[in-house]
């Protein structure tokens, strides 16, 4: 055998050994990366982001008181929102039309009575009562965002919900010593809201139900506000739900509430 042909045959032998052996493993790919976890205080801007992200908010609601014997009252009214502090309740129909609520912030609310054609403010020690005979109070209608006054941790969650703990900081004023909130994970819609007294007592529920598309925003359409020791509880239907409309700065000062009707 000549040199040339021995060394074919060599190189032959060779490249037949490399093509039986098998072929090298491809490399694994890289893991995804984890998701970030959201910390509480996340939760609770996006939660109010969904609820307040607009330049402002106009509802058309049906407020229904439902009595413990099941009778019922029902009220129209438009609420008017500016950003995430003010707020303007105007009842439109029944006992109670012409009655008026501003909230410029969350520590000067004011009421207008069609009956005596005045405004009065709101004292911080009357915060508490009841709106026309419902669930809501005066203090539930200025709580328009929670982050300023209240210290938030996770209370637990579960694959569709973050439940949220708030508790107030020491500069807030509130009857309440605990508030929790549902927020579902993935719309941050607010769906539940228990509040709880000094003693641990739950005294006051909202539960948001029927997400509803108003004009291409979210938003629910049946509020109900409950006080769990009695069963009274109190209905708002939203009926309709527009966003930045260009409301004025004046329709929400005291001056425009007494000389606008």
């Amino acid at each position: 055998m000549t040199r040339f042909t021995l060394a074919a045959a060599c190189l032959a032998v060779v490249t037949l050994a490399r093509a039986e052996e098998p072929p090298a493993a491809a490399p694994a790919p890289a893991a995804a990366p984890a998701a970030a976890k959201l910390s509480p205080a996340e939760v609770l801007a996006k939660m109010e982001a969904t609820n307040n992200g607009f330049a402002d908010q106009q509802m058309d609601i049906k407020l229904t008181v439902i009595d413990v014997d099941g009778s019922k009252k029902s009220y129209d009214m438009m609420m008017f929102q500016k950003g995430d502090s003010k707020r303007l309740v105007q009842f439109t129909s029944g006992e109670m039309k012409g009655m008026s609520t501003l909230v410029e912030d969350r520590n000067s609310v004011h009421v207008y009575l069609p009956g005596f054609k005045k405004v009065r403010r709101v004292a911080a020690h009357n915060m508490n009562q009841s709106l026309a005979g419902s669930d809501l109070s005066s203090e539930d209608m200025a709580q328009v965002s929670w982050a300023a006054d209240w210290n938030v941790a996770l209370d637990k969650e579960d694959d569709s919900s973050w439940f949220l703990l708030l508790t107030p900081k020491p500069n807030a004023s509130t009857d309440y010593a605990k508030v929790v909130h549902r927020v579902a994970k993935g719309s941050f819609l607010q769906q539940e809201t228990h509040y709880f007294d000094k003693a641990g007592v739950e005294v006051k529920r909202f539960v948001n139900t029927q997400p509803t598309d108003f004009h291409g925003v979210m938003r629910s359409k049946l509020i109900t506000v409950s006080d769990p020791r009695t069963g009274h509880k109190t209905e708002m239907e939203v009926k309709d739900f527009k966003v930045n409309q260009n409301l004025k700065d004046d329709l929400f000062t005291v001056r425009q509430l007494q000389w606008g009707k």
